[in-house]
Formats: structure tokens, C-alpha cells, sequence
């Protein structure tokens, strides 16, 4: 395999990245597509059952000669190997029974080889080797049994070559591996055995362009939906890895999933790789959706050795929604916070009116004392009169205000605490237990972003109407017909109603309502810019208006806090 055909090389050059571009809206097309496919699967797997009922319906006929009986089975174990492992290994049994009643060598060999090769699959090496050790005569046989036999022994040996410490064991099957591989490429009978383990010879020899070659021209010799292009296109993913193009990676390994899911593969390898990317680029929830399918997928391909596989990436998950918990206990300290600056700010106004109502006593004692400055003096009472009413009438608004958010927001963060505290009692004693699975059921199920974002939206909007029963018509009369909303139902409010009663309430940094609501910047300056669009031309500064909702009898005040 050291000499490559120079078209070869000139077609893996032309298609290096063939089905996505360089670039973040070519990733989310793929991202797309295999949204599709996985809503889709139920279809994929209905036409691979199709594909078994046919052969089996056929394998039940009478009277077929032994032959035909072996040729069926070993189909429909082929077809099962990348589904459902139990029942592939059951005909790959009853393919080797038949082969050994019909006495032929070559077709016990291809048996064997096949049941080893699901063996070391499923991480029963020591069957694997038993069974292949039962394989003596390799001479006076087909090209076609001796490729299975080489196959079954390089994946043994590659499976325990990765799971061996590095030492003199491990360096054997490394020699194993690369004498096979050789071997499978230089008698493969068809295109992919021999491009396919002529990449792992070039791998394990760490020819890289030669590799790169052979990986590209499997790509390019099989169809897109097959599980043959997704091993191909995962191995194209390791190699971007090693070239430090972590975006062509995660998109080859997103091409592997797919293939994958279109050809109703069970046992996935690429889609896991998925959700640790998406992990790294803080998708949470996208790498959650791809784990939960791949974890289901090898449920029903039943296989121990996958299992634990795709459970090694749920503590990253589960580290991932610890972040964000975390993240989310910081924004109620901040809103604690500023809740505690509205109460200093509060109390720091209350002093200064009982300062002004001192100097007000002194001016008037002096009012008494000086009937010559009386109408200046008259005038000058008037309007600082005047400023403190207006001042004492926002003073009772921020306090009014105060107390609802203050009582509330407290409550809120000791029911949080207290469910906090039941989840990590509930955890520890489903672990302790031992109870992983139903733990990972019930976290498949959960969705607790969304719901406690939903519970906050629910507690925020009914605690503001509850202070301003009719800011949504007040709201409504600074703006003109276009631009006016309604709720979306009885006691919720919609996003622009949101931000704007988070000015009310005195919050007017783009950044800090959007951080706030839990969505975007952008979002926030859009739904700010199109409101500013339609002010009715007599309103003036929209924002100063919604500030003074609620005050001098604008609004209906109720005396009694709104439940929270």
C-alpha cells in the first residue's frame, strides 16, 4: 500500500471537505440535517425491519438446500451486526451449525470469523481468541473466508491494543494489529475491505498522507447514507483532529452521525463524539438531545462495552448543568443585592425628608420672625413643597415596591434552596442505591432550564401586575395603534412588556435586562428600537413616562401584596 494512484490523490484533493463549507453556517445546515434524520429515525428503522422480516420469511420456506439455509442467515446476521447484537450473534450460531452440517471449510471459517468479530465488538476477548484459535487450517481456503479471519483478528487485536497499559503486552497486539490490517488490505476482495484496511496499515505506520488519500477515496466510493461511510467519515473527523481543524472534526463526525442514523445503525460511535464538541462549545442542551438518542440507540443494540461508552460522557453533562445551577445562584445574589440597594436607597431617602422637614421648621420659625420675606419666602415654601411631594410620592412608590420584591424574591430563594437540598438528597440516595439508571431516566425526562425560566417569567410577571394592575393600558396609551400589545394570557406578559417593566421598576441597561430575562442582547435593543419607533409624538421621553406608571393615581395601587 505504499504506491497511490495518482487519481486518487487528485480526487481526495478536489473533495477534502465535500458535503459542508468552512464556516459556522455550514456547520448549522448539518446540525440541521441531522435533526432531521433523527426525527425521522422510526422510518430508517422500519425499512431495515423490512429488510429482516423479507429474509426471514424467505429463510422459512421448506425444503431449502443448506446452502441457500447458510447464504439467508449469513445475511440477516450482516444485516443485524450494526442493529441488534444478540440477534446477530444468534445467526452468526446458527450459520456456523449449518456450515459444519454441510462440511464445507470455507463457510465454517467465515462462521467463526464472524462470530469472533462479534465478540471482541461486545468486549468478550477471551472468547474472541478461543474461538479463533479453533481456526487451524488457513491455507486451503478462500480469499473470502481469509479476509474474515484477518478482519476478526485485527479487531481483537486493536480492541486490546487500546485497552492494554502501555508496555511489552501492549506493543504485541500493536504488531498484531498492523500484520492484519496488512494482511486484510493485500487480499480484500472488494473496494472497501482493501482502501479501508489499507487506512489503518497507513495509520499504524504513520504514513499520514497516504492515509489522508485512502480515507478521502473511501468517502468518494460509498454512498452517503451507509454505515460503511460512516466509519469512513469518523475517521476522516480524527484525521482533521490531527491536523488542528476542530470545525472540519466536528463536522466530519456530524456527516458519521448521519450516515449513521440513515442507515438505522444502532451502534453509534460518531454521534457521542458529537455531544463531547458540542459540550467543549457549551451546547448543552444540543449535546443533552444527541446523548439521549445515542444512549437509547444502544439500549436496543444491547451491548455491555457501548453502554459504558456512552455513559462516560453524562458526567460531563452532568458538570455542565452543574455550571449552569451555579450561574444561576449567582443572578439571585445579584438580585438580593439590588434589592438591598433599593433598601438603602430607600432609607437613605427617608433621612433626607426628615432633614429637609427640620429646615422647613427653621424657615418657618424665621417665616414668623421676618413678615418682610414673607411672600418670597411664601413662594420659595411652595415649591420646595411641591419637590417633596413628588419626592414623597416616588419614596412611597420605591418602598411599596421594595417590600413586595424583598418578601418575595426571599421566598423564592428559600424555596430554591429547599429544592436544591431535596434534588442532592434525591440524587445521593438514588447513587447510593444504585440506582443509575432510573437516575438517568429521570434526568432524560427533565427539563429543568425551561422550567424554572418559565417559574421565574410566572413569578415576575404576576408580582408586577400585582403592583401595576394597568400598566399593560397604560403602556398601551404612550404608543400608537401598531405598536400596542396585549398579554399573551391572564397574568403573563410578553417580552416587550417585560423589558419595559423592568424600566419601571428602574433597570435600564440593555445589557443587564437582557442578562435578566434570559435572552439576547440583541433581542433587547430590537424590541427597545421598534417601541422608540411608535411613541405617540405628544408623549415625549418614553422611557421617563414609564417610570412615572403607577405614581400620583395613574394606576390602581392596592394596598395588599400580590401573591408570589
Amino acid at each position: 500500500m505504499k504506491i497511490i494512484p495518482f487519481a486518487a490523490i487528485l480526487l481526495s484533493a478536489l473533495s477534502a471537505f465535500p458535503v459542508f463549507g468552512n464556516d459556522e453556517a455550514g456547520l448549522q445546515e448539518l446540525f440541521r440535517r441531522l435533526d432531521r434524520a433523527i426525527a425521522h429515525s422510526g422510518e430508517y428503522a422500519a425499512r431495515r425491519e423490512a429488510r429482516i422480516d423479507s429474509l426471514k420469511n424467505e429463510l422459512g420456506r421448506e425444503e431449502l438446500p443448506l446452502r441457500t439455509c447458510f447464504d439467508l442467515t449469513e445475511q440477516l446476521a450482516d444485516i443485524y451486526s450494526s442493529y441488534q447484537s444478540d440477534s446477530s450473534l444468534l445467526y452468526f450460531r446458527r450459520g456456523l451449525e449449518l456450515a459444519e452440517r454441510i462440511g464445507d471449510n470455507d463457510l465454517t471459517m467465515r462462521a467463526r470469523s464472524s462470530i469472533a468479530l462479534c465478540y471482541s465488538l461486545g468486549g468478550r476477548f477471551y472468547e474472541a481468541e478461543e474461538i479463533l484459535n479453533a481456526i487451524s487450517d488457513t491455507v486451503s481456503v478462500s480469499r473470502r473466508a481469509l479476509q474474515s479471519y484477518y478482519v476478526a483478528q485485527h479487531r481483537k487485536n486493536r480492541e486490546l491494543c487500546y485497552l492494554t497499559e502501555p508496555g511489552v503486552r501492549r506493543d504485541v497486539f500493536r504488531l498484531r494489529e498492523h500484520y492484519y490490517a496488512r494482511r486484510a488490505a493485500e487480499i480484500g476482495e472488494d473496494t472497501f475491505t482493501r482502501l479501508y484496511y489499507g487506512y489503518m496499515d497507513a495509520i499504524l505506520r504513520e504514513d499520514w498522507p497516504e492515509a489522508t488519500a485512502l480515507c478521502d477515496s473511501l468517502l468518494i466510493s460509498l454512498p452517503s447514507d451507509s454505515h460503511e461511510y460512516a466509519k469512513a467519515a469518523n475517521h476522516k473527523a480524527q484525521l482533521e483532529r490531527r491536523a488542528g481543524r476542530p470545525d472540519r472534526e466536528l463536522a466530519w463526525f456530524v456527516c458519521s452521525a448521519l450516515a449513521d442514523i440513515q442507515s438505522a445503525v444502532r451502534d453509534h460511535g460518531s454521534l457521542c463524539a458529537v455531544s463531547e464538541k458540542l459540550l467543549d462549545r457549551g451546547d448543552v442542551e444540543r449535546a443533552m438531545n444527541y446523548i439521549r438518542v445515542a444512549i437509547n440507540d444502544t439500549r436496543f443494540f444491547n451491548s455491555p462495552s457501548r453502554s459504558w461508552r456512552d455513559m462516560a460522557i453524562l458526567p460531563q453533562i452532568e458538570s455542565a448543568y452543574s455550571e449552569r445551577n451555579a450561574r444561576l445562584h449567582t443572578m439571585y445574589i445579584v438580585l438580593i443585592c439590588v434589592v438591598l440597594l433599593f433598601f438603602v436607597s430607600a432609607a437613605a431617602a427617608g433621612l433626607y425628608v426628615l432633614s429637609q422637614n427640620r429646615r422647613l421648621f427653621a424657615v418657618q420659625q424665621t417665616l414668623r420672625e421676618s413678615n418682610d420675606k414673607l411672600n418670597e419666602l411664601a413662594r420659595s415654601l411652595r415649591e420646595t413643597n411641591g419637590r417633596l411631594s413628588c419626592q414623597n410620592i416616588r419614596i412611597a412608590d420605591a418602598n411599596r415596591i421594595k417590600e413586595v420584591y424583598i418578601g418575595g424574591f426571599l421566598q423564592t430563594i428559600s424555596e430554591y434552596i429547599n429544592k436544591l437540598s431535596a434534588t442532592y438528597q434525591h440524587v445521593n440516595k438514588m447513587l447510593r442505591d444504585d440506582r443509575i439508571a432510573e437516575l438517568r431516566r429521570e434526568y432524560a425526562r427533565s427539563n429543568i432550564r425551561n422550567d424554572e425560566l418559565k417559574e421565574f417569567y410566572a413569578l415576575f410577571d404576576k408580582t408586577f401586575l400585582g403592583l401595576f394592575p394597568s400598566f399593560i393600558d397604560e403602556m398601551n396609551a404612550l404608543l400608537d395603534a401598531e405598536a400596542c400589545t396585549e398579554g399573551r394570557r391572564d397574568g403573563e406578559l410578553t417580552t416587550v412588556l417585560r423589558i419595559y417593566a423592568l424600566i419601571r421598576l428602574g433597570i435600564a441597561d440593555t445589557a443587564t435586562i437582557a442578562a435578566l430575562l434570559h435572552c439576547s442582547i440583541r433581542t433587547v435593543y430590537n424590541y427597545r428600537s421598534f417601541v422608540q419607533r411608535h411613541v405617540r409624538p405628544e408623549v415625549g421621553d418614553l422611557e421617563q413616562r414609564v417610570q412615572l406608571i403607577g405614581i400620583n393615581g395613574n394606576s390602581d395601587h392596592s394596598t395588599q401584596n400580590p401573591a408570589i
